[in-house]
């Protein structure tokens, strides 16, 4: 087995400089999402770089926009009944026609749908294969039948492929243990847009008005899905064991979901007497903007492999408590507070901790730190270089 690397920084032997690359990133879809949303920063800065990027989806999305926002080359695959491995043929074609040195699948779908087409190609042509890990409990056992069935694909395929690319050690280390034949690894932590994800005392005004939230109420918020992995519940006792009959602390979700998820979200809050200080917002294309009218940023999930939302938040000056899961410890690096996952007790004492210390001089400590370790330019220069090392080509 190969020794697993890091990329995130300098690595003894990672090249100061890359050929121009070829890259095909393949993508699920272009609905909002973590992984999304950074395979497609990812490839704009890939570009900026002087590499020649082509994104590839199974589905359309409102994502397009965005993608079209950064001038990349996107194609849409034709699918049958729906099936992602209907695509396979239509793959192959554009693999041959063009010619992309190296495929970059994020998520386990799109790996299989990689590995096919690249399996029917000849081998002079064949292009080197990149399996993306975005999670960190690749451990958990799937219940829905889909999803296993893909999972046992998975383990027998991914010996096939040529590097795993994953955002987190945790994440790296959970799938070496599902998969110990699995290629060799590298870890690059996901990258932030500073420029766009920065502070903002107007957008935290008119947030608020939004919100019909005072300008100087104190404001937790929470960015992602109503999905029981990010576990609300354990956020709303957190919040009223850390709140108590505070009337100036508000909680802000903000993220999709469906009706019935809400509705018992909203009767929890109002079973723990905090229901008129919760706040269920619904989704957001763009979130930058939001990021600014907190005060606090809150992770309570059971699982992650790098949450964006916590670099994001902190590169706008936001400080963050989080369960430890995935690269949420790295991130924070003790400017925030990080507890144990499932612990609601732990985690109100997380926030009333930072809630108590927070300042002007922690909001900045918070962008620096984001800004100097997880910048979208550091993640794309080490993407490239893991991707360099495939092809053997070092440039000094």
């Amino acid at each position: 087995m190969n020794a697993t690397a890091s990329l995130h920084t300098a690595a003894p032997g990672t090249p100061t400089a890359t050929a121009p690359l070829r890259v095909m990133m393949l993508l699920g879809g272009l609905g909002v999402g973590g992984a999304e949303t950074q395979a497609i920063a990812l490839a704009s800065e890939l570009q900026r770089s002087g590499h020649v990027v082509e994104l590839v989806t199974l589905t359309d999305g409102p994502l397009r926009t965005l993608v079209e926002s950064h001038g990349l080359a996107l194609r849409v695959l034709s699918r049958v009944g729906g099936f992602a491995l209907t695509a396979v043929p239509e793959l192959t074609r554009w693999f041959a026609a063009s010619t992309p040195q190296v495929v970059y699948a994020f998520l386990e779908v799109q790996w299989l749908l990689a590995l096919a087409a690249a399996a029917r190609m000849p081998a002079a042509r064949r292009p080197r294969v990149v399996l993306g890990l975005r999670t960190s409990d690749y451990g958990a056992h799937p219940t829905q039948l889909k999803a296993r069935v893909v999972r046992a694909i998975v383990k027998l395929t991914t010996p096939r492929a040529d590097l795993l690319i994953a955002n987190s050690r945790a994440g790296l280390d959970s799938f070496r243990a599902l998969v110990p034949d699995a290629p060799r690894g590298v870890v690059v932590h996901n990258g932030v847009d500073v420029t766009r994800f920065a502070p903002s005392p107007a957008l935290r005004a008119q947030w608020r008005h939004r919100w019909s939230l005072p300008i100087d109420a104190t404001v937790i918020g929470h960015v992602g899905r109503l999905h029981p992995v990010k576990n609300h519940e354990m956020l709303l006792r957190a919040f009223a064991l850390s709140s108590g009959a505070a009337e100036s602390h508000h909680l802000v979700c903000v993220g999709h979901g469906n009706a019935d998820r809400i509705a018992a979200l909203e009767r929890l809050a109002d079973t723990l007497g905090i229901g008129s200080r919760v706040h269920f917002v619904g989704g957001e294309d763009d979130t930058s903007t939001v990021y600014p009218a907190f005060d606090i940023l809150a992770l309570t999930s059971q699982r992650e492999g790098f949450p964006n939302v916590v670099a994001e938040a902190m590169s706008c000056g936001v400080p963050a408590v989080v369960t430890d899961t995935g690269a949420s410890s790295a991130i924070v690096a003790g400017i925030g507070e990080v507890t144990p996952v499932g612990d609601a007790d732990a985690f109100a004492g997380g926030l009333t901790r930072l809630l108590a210390h927070r300042s002007s001089a922690l909001s900045q400590e918070s962008r620096t730190h984001i800004t100097t370790n997880f910048s979208l330019g550091a993640a794309a220069s080490h993407t490239a270089a893991a991707l360099q090392s495939l092809l053997q080509v070092n440039i000094v």
